[in-house]
């Protein structure tokens, strides 16, 4: 079977990853380089509980599927790609600034533990024991023990590795420029380097994933890009820093080698990835408010992507209404969290296969029903 994969982010390369090792000619065509988009510009956090507050019933039983695939998923890309992925699981603290924190993230602890998550209330003295770094007006915090974190730029380089070493091949700086049909069905693209014939086609563009060309009017979903801004800091030797993924409902910090990453802004700006001052202020402001040192520690890097969303929020996975036209987008803020179920699950549909796992109600058919 002939595939054809438009984009190499996180969920083109793990897609086209698992349908290569099960012996498909996979050619995954990208207009710049493999894993240096919204993978790059992620935080690598894989976030099934600290995020479940923001999905849906559905996206919280999926998230939980992808986490849970996640050890295993490190382990054998590490083996595969040759990459150290620093995958790391040490959970996430959400801390309370005051009683109402309090209240709702008593609340949210109790919706997780319903749902077989593993959380618990720490009060402040227990919060700060465990995070010193943590400001002194911390009212407590919710420990979600099941979060972890994962380098999502080496991540990117793995996938492509252990992609082109099952066997696939990548193309990098290659544009395409529309879908082929025939008969009613996908049957390749037309790219800046020729005409890729395939049994299926799988738009993994990310916020571009609605900008395909070629393809009748209708077919694929809306999906708009929604922008997130990033720093990271350097801190001075020696100074206290988070250790493990630390966040309120403003900001998260994510604590990797030596320097602390927080983010994100979500803007609905267009397809512009301008690094703002402002939202450079608004990071580093807010990262102070939950530890107070972030106020001084030097920013080292600034940093913009566009992650793709939906017009319900929840992902985008399957066949359209064209067949043989699959798509893979709409992950919006848990791209890297979502991908191992994201390739199990999109591989097998191509495939022919029922995915062991719920992923109906992302079907990108609900909309053409609208």
């Amino acid at each position: 079977m002939k595939v054809a994969i438009i984009g190499a982010g996180v969920a083109g390369l793990a897609i086209g990853w698992r349908l290569a090792q099960a012996g498909c000619a996979v050619t995954i065509l990208e207009r710049d380089v493999a894993g240096r988009s919204a993978t790059w510009a992620a935080a690598g956090m894989l976030s099934a509980g600290a995020e479940a507050s923001s999905m849906d019933r559905a996206q919280v039983a999926f998230g939980r599927e992808a986490r849970n695939r996640w050890p295993d998923f490190a382990r054998e890309l590490e083996s595969a790609g040759g990459r150290d992925l620093l995958y790391r699981e040490t959970g996430a603290l959400l801390v309370a600034h005051d009683e109402a924190d309090v209240r709702s993230l008593d609340d949210e602890g109790k919706r997780l533990l319903a749902s077989g998550a593993r959380a618990d209330w720490l009060d402040a003295r227990a919060a700060r024991d465990m995070e010193p770094a943590l400001a002194p007006h911390i009212q407590g915090a919710l420990l979600v023990r099941d979060d972890a974190d994962v380098d999502n730029r080496v991540l990117g380089e793995a996938l492509a590795a252990a992609f082109t070493s099952a066997g696939g091949e990548l193309r990098e700086c290659c544009t395409v420029q529309s879908l082929l049909t025939e008969g009613g069905r996908a049957i390749g693209v037309l790219s800046a380097q020729g005409t890729i014939p395939a049994d299926a086609v799988v738009v993994a563009m990310g916020a571009w994933s609605g900008a395909l060309g070629g393809v009748p009017p209708g077919i694929l979903p809306p999906i708009r890009p929604a922008k997130g801004q990033l720093v990271s800091f350097a801190p001075p030797p020696g100074t206290a820093t988070p250790r493990q993924i630390v966040g309120d409902h403003h900001v998260y910090l994510v604590p990797r080698g030596n320097r602390v990453m927080a983010g994100a802004t979500v803007e609905d700006a267009g397809f512009g990835m301008a690094v703002t001052d402002a939202a450079r202020a608004e990071l580093v402001a807010s990262a102070a408010r939950i530890v107070p040192q972030a106020a001084g520690w030097p920013v080292a890097e600034c940093w913009a992507g566009l992650r793709p969303r939906s017009a319900d929020d929840a992902p985008i996975l399957g066949e359209t209404v064209l067949p043989g036209l699959f798509v893979a987008s709409g992950q919006f803020r848990n791209g890297i969290l979502f991908a191992p179920a994201v390739a199990d699950a999109l591989a097998g549909l191509v495939l022919g296969r029922r995915p062991p796992f719920a992923v109906d109600a992302f079907d990108p058919r609900r909309f053409a029903a609208r």
